[in-house]
């Protein structure tokens, strides 16, 4: 197993990615509008800036960690859907938290409210600090917390 950086050939692949695990919830919250997605996709989210994680030579996930002043908004975290439930996004998770705890920065991410992603997030540690009508704002304060 290993994380990688991401690479321009691995935009196609990403994207699919996020529409096989995230198009039903965006399109409950606000609905699915594929070129807009894709597009908003490819232009605030590059390839380069996602941490590919393989095993046994093929990509089974990624995550897209922002490096802000005061905190690391973790973007997105996900795992091909036939990959899911076998450990992948807690080692990855794993590497999350190790650069927090590095730069003594916390994790701050949002997920939507119809993504049962919120239960692997708390699984982790994450707190909840406040939502509105379609998402909850959640923090990783640090290991001590």
């Amino acid at each position: 197993m290993m994380l990688r950086t991401g690479r321009k050939d691995d935009e196609d692949w990403l994207f699919q990615l996020f529409s096989s695990t995230m198009q039903d919830y965006i399109d409950d919250a606000w609905g699915w509008d594929e070129l807009l997605q894709r597009e908003g996709f490819i232009t605030s989210l590059p390839a380069n800036k996602f941490q590919v994680l393989e095993f046994a030579g093929k990509a089974v996930g990624s995550y897209h960690l922002s490096d802000r002043e005061t905190h690391f908004l973790l973007d997105m975290i996900m795992v091909i859907p036939e990959q899911q439930r076998k450990g992948y996004g807690k080692l990855m998770m794993k590497q999350i938290k190790r650069q927090s705890i590095d730069n003594n920065k916390p994790i701050c991410l949002n997920v939507l409210k119809s993504n049962p992603a919120i239960q692997f997030h708390l699984s982790e540690g994450f707190q909840k600090m406040e939502d509105d009508e379609h998402s909850i704002s959640m923090v990783w304060p640090g290991p001590d917390s």
